[in-house]
């Protein structure tokens, strides 16, 4: 099976007993464009990952790839925005049908989201440890760019 796989150049923030905290820049797709210093969609964000140690030899602020396979990313889609508006757009489809006040099924639709998120906090442990990821030094990062 040919997997693909998803990678970000990151900074190390810091080391912990076995996990490595990276900082990486997400940036959007138009972040690139010529035009993005007068445009206000471009936009960019700093994310922490938890990398498990592999026992290589890390420094703080050293420059490093994170690299996940692209079923992680599906994963994480999965959780973080298809079933989420799922249960957004059925519970409102429900609601509506149920109650004559648009104001009261769109309020009710977005308190189904609340036992969701709930449920991810609870198991995020379960959750983190299903989403592996691997860091490499900065010498391999040339190979995937």
């Amino acid at each position: 099976m040919n997997t693909h796989l998803i990678n970000h150049v990151g900074t190390i923030k810091s080391i912990n007993n076995q996990h490595l905290i990276v900082k990486i820049i997400s940036q959007s797709a138009c972040s690139s464009c010529h035009a993005k210093g007068s445009c206000t969609s471009s936009e960019q964000k700093e994310k922490e990952i938890e990398v498990e140690y592999s026992g290589n030899i890390f420094g703080i602020g050293e420059e490093v790839l994170v690299v996940a396979t692209s079923a992680h990313g599906y994963k994480a889609v999965l959780f973080a925005y298809l079933i989420p508006i799922i249960l957004l757009v059925s519970s409102l489809i429900i609601l509506s049908s149920i109650s004559k006040e648009e104001a009261t099924a769109a309020l009710g639709s977005l308190l189904f989201l609340v036992p969701y998120y709930g449920l991810l906090y609870h198991y995020r442990d379960k959750l983190k440890n299903s989403f592996h990821f691997m860091v490499q030094k900065q010498q391999n990062i040339s190979q995937y760019e």
